[in-house]
């Protein structure tokens, strides 16, 4: 029999214990709402959301272990196209799917009462260290910690800052702290990879999907995570904060939007 494997705590989540192929987690009072969602979720026909095992005697929350990798740097493979169109079409499986919840005055989530318009559960933290890949493809997401409702722009505007992404590039004039994450592309190219991921995520109700409505939405999306991160004591996520409000003003002051309409 093999033994428990600790991974190391996330920003969210104390450690992670792997157990054979569950993993066991410590539970937040959203929990059980959580797991009706992604219960709904697969019986959607969204499959890559792990299965839900209640609870064990130490009251820690127990999924499916996913196996594969999860990213936390920024290797050149992981800005593949293909992934790109991928994680894109996903996200949009995911808030179809969310979109029939069936919501309860009971429900409890991370933040209350979530983020209007309420039309999808958003998953919040869509992005590659929340992603699980095999062989350099996606298979699934995972941390559902963070769910709660909101507009589906608010995940589109998070995911396409980390997959396309909308960052400054390595070259651009922006103050946003030592080690900050930087695009290895240019504005004309983000903007070109930012229409890709608007299309292969699709038009909403007879609305397309565009880029201005992305761009619109993600700087107040970082700012969020900036105030998140000013609350917190760990360097790392302090400096994040940093790099989140600068590159929340280089969005909102038109820095990609310029490229978009020359």
């Amino acid at each position: 029999m093999q033994p428990d494997e600790i991974f190391t705590a996330g920003n969210m989540n104390a450690a992670v214990v792997r157990s054979g192929d569950r993993v066991h987690r410590t539970a937040g009072p959203q929990a059980p709402t959580v797991h009706r969602l992604l219960e709904h979720v697969r019986s959607q026909g969204v499959t890559w959301v792990p299965r839900v095992h209640g609870f064990d005697d130490q009251g820690r929350e127990v999924l499916d272990f996913i196996p594969g990798d999860v990213v936390h740097d920024q290797p050149e493979w992981l800005f593949d196209e293909a992934i790109l169109l991928t994680v894109a079409r996903e996200l949009r499986r995911w808030h179809d799917a969310t979109a029939s919840f069936p919501r309860s005055d009971a429900d409890v989530w991370w933040w209350q009462p979530g983020k209007q318009p309420q039309e999808v559960i958003c998953h919040v933290d869509f992005a590659p260290y929340n992603h699980v890949f095999r062989e350099r493809a996606w298979v699934s997401a995972i941390d559902y910690d963070l769910c709660y409702p909101g507009p589906r722009a608010w995940d589109l505007a998070y995911t396409a800052y980390r997959y396309v992404p909308l960052s400054p590039h390595r070259d651009d004039a922006v103050a946003d702290g030592e080690g900050a994450d930087r695009s290895r592309f240019g504005h004309a190219e983000q903007q070109r990879r930012l229409g890709l991921f608007c299309d292969a995520y699709g038009a909403v109700e007879g609305r397309a999907t565009t880029a201005d409505a992305v761009l619109a939405r993600l700087p107040e999306r970082l700012e969020a995570m900036a105030d998140w991160c000013d609350q917190q004591t760990d360097p790392d996520r302090l400096r994040d904060g940093i790099m989140y409000r600068a590159h929340a003003r280089w969005i909102a002051s038109g820095a990609l939007l310029d490229t978009l309409e020359a």
